[in-house]
């Protein structure tokens, strides 16, 4: 399937009138071509694979989690209080940011969770509410509480005292502590959700909600359960964009990354392991796409049609997919 995709895409570059192999070779060193590029692959990469991590948490839970976006928001801002703190200037200003990201983006996403169960919202249209408070409450901090001595500016907060920012290797500037995070976060995943009850519970949830009762669960905590960690976990990328990559709070703190997270968790089918090399190759895509127009002369948006090509590509054949093994299981029963 992923020949074919890549195949596909280079069947559409083609038709753009572009060549496919230094469109890819542009992209290449444009992420990887240096050290320098390979930081800043890894400071976008962090954010996405985050994301795209606490999304598999509602999804096994056959939540629609449209609310990731507010839950990194969240984040970003719990993690700009400490960072304006006393503690702002202080060698445990990280770790704590990143405590209280996760408390912030944890109660965010418990919110949708709330307003599913208890209000019977769909999360959808509480997710997509959520999203907009939290853009709002950004707004009103950078141009209110949070604004930068005599301006009132939506540029963003002050930048953090340097204490407070994502300690990194030694003098390489490598961000050890948000690759530590990432691993720390997938191997922990994977024995939650493979290997504990917890695991299997949610994934129960998501498969028919109503037969849980026979299981003497119950699948409205559950549900709870799977927002409260998506969100927590949400909330840890928002401290890597506040902490990591921005050093101050913005108003577009979330980057995207938690739309682009959903296609990838669909793309993976809530495989923990294909989500990490994805989002590390949506990464890749995001960054090097910058040497196109620097050494091709083509627009930044390319990157964005090779993205939705691969995602629409990917779903195709994946239907197709299942419908031939639909096909192939009916045939057998027949004979």
């Amino acid at each position: 399937r992923l020949a074919i995709t890549i195949l596909i895409i280079f069947i559409v570059l083609i038709v753009f009138g572009v060549s496919p192999f230094k469109v890819f070779d542009s992209i290449i060193y444009g992420s990887l071509g240096s050290y320098s590029k390979l930081i800043r692959t890894i400071i976008v990469w962090a954010p996405i694979s985050i994301a795209s991590l606490a999304l598999i948490y509602t999804f096994s839970a056959g939540m629609w989690n449209i609310g990731i976006e507010g839950q990194i928001i969240m984040g970003a801002v719990g993690a700009t209080l400490i960072a304006r703190s006393f503690l702002g200037e202080t060698i445990i200003s990280p770790y704590a940011q990143l405590v209280v990201a996760m408390g912030f983006g944890g109660v965010w996403g418990l919110i949708c969770g709330i307003l599913k169960v208890k209000g019977h919202v769909h999360e959808i249209f509480s997710g997509l509410g959520l999203d907009f408070v939290a853009s709002g409450l950004v707004i009103f901090l950078i141009i209110g509480p949070w604004k930068r001595d005599g301006i009132a500016s939506t540029g963003g907060t002050d930048i953090f005292d340097k204490a407070s920012w994502i300690p990194t290797l030694g003098q390489s500037n490598f961000p050890i502590l948000l690759v530590i995070m990432i691993l720390i976060l997938y191997l922990g995943s994977i024995f939650v959700l493979k290997f504990t009850s917890v695991g299997l519970k949610l994934k129960a949830t998501g498969i028919n909600e109503s037969a849980t009762q026979r299981f003497y669960f119950s699948s409205d905590n559950f549900i709870l359960l799977s927002f409260l960690i998506a969100g927590s976990i949400a909330g840890l990328a928002g401290f890597s964009q506040a902490s990591g990559a921005y050093h101050k709070l913005v108003p577009s703190i979330s980057g995207g990354f938690g739309f682009l997270s959903i296609l990838i968790v669909l793309i993976c089918s809530r495989n923990i392991y294909f989500t990490l090399l994805v989002s590390f190759l949506f990464s890749a895509l995001i960054v090097g796409g910058s040497q196109l127009q620097i050494k091709l002369g083509l627009d930044h948006s390319l990157i964005g049609i090779i993205q939705a090509t691969f995602v629409l590509s990917w779903l195709i054949l994946a239907r197709l997919n299942l419908e031939k093994l639909f096909f192939q299981k009916i045939t057998r029963s027949r004979s």
